[in-house]
């Protein structure tokens, strides 16, 4: 049987179309798969907050191990609590670096690591916002362990004996109200190597509402209240910050000084969830 021309062209542009239609279903189907998978990964860091939440624990951390008491402004902070905060914050934050303390200058007298005032307000603007400046000096902090600083090399003097934290936060919500941040802090207790009859517990004893409010673009700690949310368990003591009881924090500042590498608003209006 003889195809004429015409049935042949008209074959030829058939298998062609078929090829096209072939083509175009694959890409649509690619696309559908993308944008499904696109919108279920949008979906999940709408709601995966868990990076955010880290990053403010951290950002915390010096403050909670102080247990400060609620304040509305941070001109009506406690000041030793505040810069005990700032010096012992701005060294953790140190020591949760690759080598710690170990590249910092250390005394030649008292064999202290140099932690330089510039660190210490560097933390501060994080915390606070560049607005904020503290009039460095040397203060009596918690149970009278005294910080020095030195106005010659504009350097607080760290001692080897570390201070450890009452309490390591753990931020469990977050939300917006009237403009501000709200960020829910849980104090968990940091065992007592004193008490040996006492289990540790990671479940927090306490919560407290840090409030931050935005400049700039960045939110910045303004102020301090009682949390709504309550502990399921009550304490029974108060813990306050301590020289070192736990040998970790110990000897991960005597290894960094040794030079060895260490890998109160009233009610308000609904809550809006935290961007």
């Amino acid at each position: 049987m003889t195809i004429s021309k015409e049935e042949q062209a008209r074959n030829h542009r058939r298998r062609r179309r078929q090829m096209w239609g072939v083509l175009i279903c694959i890409f649509v189907m690619i696309g559908v798969v993308t944008v499904i998978k696109t919108m279920k990964d949008g979906i999940v860091s709408l709601f995966d907050q868990s990076e955010e939440y880290t990053m403010y624990e951290n950002r915390l951390e010096g403050m909670v191990m102080f247990d400060p008491l609620p304040f509305d402004s941070i001109a009506n902070m406690n000041d030793t609590t505040l810069r005990s905060a700032a010096v012992w914050g701005t060294v953790y934050d140190i020591l949760d670096t690759e080598y710690g303390l170990s590249t910092y200058t250390r005394d030649e007298e008292t064999d202290m690591a140099l932690l330089p005032a510039v660190e210490v307000d560097a933390y501060l603007t994080r915390l606070l916002g560049p607005s904020f400046k503290l009039d460095h000096r040397s203060f009596d902090g918690e149970d009278d362990m005294t910080i020095t600083f030195d106005e010659t090399r504009q350097c607080y003097l760290i001692p080897v004996t570390s201070m450890v934290s009452s309490y390591t936060p753990r931020v469990v919500d977050m939300f917006k109200r009237s403009g501000q941040l709200y960020v829910t802090v849980g104090y968990i207790p940091n065992a007592d190597e004193t008490d040996l009859t006492t289990q540790p517990s990671d479940a927090p004893v306490k919560y407290m509402d840090y409030i931050f409010s935005r400049t700039g673009g960045n939110w910045y700690l303004t102020s301090l209240q009682v949390s709504d949310k309550k502990a399921d368990v009550k304490p029974t003591a108060t813990p306050t910050a301590k020289p070192a009881a736990d040998q970790s924090a110990e000897d991960a500042i005597i290894a960094g000084v040794n030079g060895e590498a260490t890998a109160q608003p009233s009610a308000q209006p609904s809550e809006e969830p935290a961007e």
